[in-house]
């Protein structure tokens, strides 16, 4: 289970009274808010009077107690990297590291190519990409990443979000926050709607793309053989999944 309010997740089974207590606590309202002022995956910095524009993602391992130091590190090495890609960033290097963080450097070639996490527009498609069979599995696949940065690259992506360790639903509500959009999706046949939108995602990135370009998006990614599902589209702000609603994102915002 997720690792933000944990301990209350598995003790509810009801879908919308998990939505509600998110939506009634101010401490997550407010920190939420962080996405509206700053809707990217990485900082982005200009160096060498907007010469050179680069990515700077930080990621935490979790408590230790969970996972064994080696496995911890990777799984932060691969959230780090993967928050690179979804901004546009191409790796460069580990600017600093420790026992319970990952700081990654990464180059972006075009300023013009910075990606938001932000969904950009109302009826835009929602596709996961990067799936992995085993959930304990936390080795970054390279080439999904090579493959990511590619298609934001030729202007096929208008938004890209690494899906962390709090789960499907809460990355999706970090997408909606900045432009106050919502999000109509379809449920995992294989999964519990509990287990799919509040567990670790088997998925690293939330993608979205227009109209225009989604042909052009689903055939480059399957050339490349990487394999992307169809979430669902972006709303005007109601938050579905079939035929539940979470409410509007509104709600989970601190006014």
């Amino acid at each position: 289970m997720v690792e933000l309010y944990e301990s209350r997740i598995n003790q509810t089974e009801d879908l919308e009274d998990i939505a509600c207590f998110l939506t009634e606590d101010p401490q997550y309202k407010k920190s939420i808010k962080k996405y509206v002022d700053n809707p990217y995956d990485a900082d982005i910095e200009r160096v060498g009077k907007g010469v050179f524009t680069v990515g700077v993602s930080k990621a935490d391992s979790p408590s230790l107690d969970k996972l064994d130091p080696a496995t911890a590190l990777t799984r932060a090495t691969t959230e780090a990297l993967c928050k690179l890609a979804c901004t546009g960033a191409r790796f460069l290097t580990t600017k600093n590291s420790d026992d319970s963080s990952i700081n990654a450097l990464g180059l972006i070639k075009d300023k013009k190519k910075v990606t938001s996490m932000a969904f950009d527009a109302k009826g835009d498609t929602i596709y996961l990409v990067g799936k992995v069979e085993d959930e304990n599995d936390f080795q970054i696949n390279n080439k999904t990443l090579d493959v990511l940065l590619k298609a934001i690259e030729k202007d096929l992506i208008t938004s890209a979000h690494h899906i962390s360790s709090n789960g499907l639903f809460i990355s999706l509500l970090e997408c909606c926050a900045p432009n106050e959009l919502g999000f109509d999706i379809t449920g995992d046949a294989e999964f519990e709607d509990k287990e799919f939108l509040f567990s670790r995602s088997r998925y690293l990135a939330i993608i979205t793309v227009n109209a225009e370009q989604e042909n052009d998006l689903v055939d480059f990614l399957f050339n490349e053989e990487i394999p992307i599902t169809l979430l669902g589209h972006v709303t005007k702000g109601e938050l579905r999944l079939d035929d539940l609603s979470f409410g509007y994102i509104d709600d989970y915002i601190a006014e």
